[in-house]
């Protein structure tokens, strides 16, 4: 969840003054998504041969619908369609992240037009996704109710650059965020308790750690975190330049990798994983082909969200 508010806050603030010149924005975000997440389903394919396990593993019906952006696990929440290819789990949240680029760009010109009538649609509209979902659980629904979770993070992006410092000024991101909230408790409810990482809690979880993390966020509490973290700020940077490579690598590495299995080959893993993670995200990201160069201006407007 913090990677879903997180995503939303950076695309918002790179993006919004851009994103009209759609070629760029898929570019960059092709560029950005796309060759990490076929190497790590061939790193995924390497292990699992190693392993000896391809043959009963791969599917390419699993494969299809991860290259379509389809995937998400099934042993955590009904109406998933695919499961992450070769069980590579966190690829799970790659599937959401995905739509919600390509959501963003044909939603921030309603948004320029009117940001409060925009905002309160997606508020209702994902709220309503959400409904769908626990009536009849499917895939594009339940991307459909995350939405609000990302989208959060683009209006706490807008709220902060028009340097606003408080919750108040977020009346309806909070507003929706937690009917969210309240028709996943009175799902629970009816449903029954199944387990900390398990629907229908699974949900209430994650919609509740999202409104704590704007509350603290913007909280003295939020501020104190910033300034006690700022000494690590530059290692911190050289981290999540390849935390993408980190993030789509690990698992098969780190943890289904038989040679992982031991104190030595896990380091071993370990140090592979950054590695491949810096000579993918960093270096490949360098010869990729990149949009024609444009001038940048993040201009916070005084808009209420």
């Amino acid at each position: 969840m913090v990677f879903f508010l997180l995503s939303g806050f950076l695309i918002f603030a790179n993006e919004e003054r851009r994103a009209h010149d759609l070629s760029g924005y898929f570019l960059r975000r092709v560029r950005r998504i796309l060759p990490l997440m076929l190497i790590a389903f061939m790193v995924s394919v390497l292990v699992s041969w190693t392993a000896g396990t391809l043959s009963a593993e791969f599917s390419w019906a699993e494969l299809a619908g991860n290259l379509m952006a389809l995937q998400d696990v099934a042993s955590l929440k009904p109406g998933v369609i695919v499961q992450p290819f070769l069980g590579n789990d966190p690829l799970w949240s790659l599937s959401y992240e995905i739509a919600f680029y390509i959501i963003f760009p044909f939603l921030l010109p309603a948004w320029r037009m009117a940001p409060r009538g925009t905002t309160l649609a997606v508020g209702l509209l994902c709220c309503g996704c959400y409904a769908v979902y626990v009536i009849q659980p499917n895939h594009l629904a339940l991307v459909g109710a995350y939405f609000l979770l990302w989208w959060s993070g683009a209006m706490v992006a807008e709220a902060y650059l028009a340097g606003f410092r408080s919750c108040r000024h977020l009346p309806l991101v909070m507003g929706s965020l937690a009917l969210l909230l309240i028709i996943s408790v009175v799902d629970l409810i009816v449903r029954g308790f199944t387990g900390l990482g398990l629907y229908p809690f699974l949900m209430v979880r994650h919609f509740l750690v999202v409104i704590l993390l704007i509350i603290i966020g913007f909280s003295p509490l939020g501020r104190w975190i910033v300034q006690s973290l700022l000494p690590f700020a530059r290692p911190g940077a050289v981290f999540s330049s390849i935390s993408y490579g980190i993030y789509v690598l690990h698992y098969p590495l780190m943890i289904k990798s038989p040679l992982s299995e031991s104190i030595l080959g896990f380091l071993g893993m370990t140090v592979l994983t950054f590695a491949l993670a810096w000579l993918f995200d960093r270096k490949l990201n360098e010869v990729m082909p990149k949009p024609k160069p444009g001038q940048l201006q993040i201009k916070a407007s005084a808009k209420l969200v």
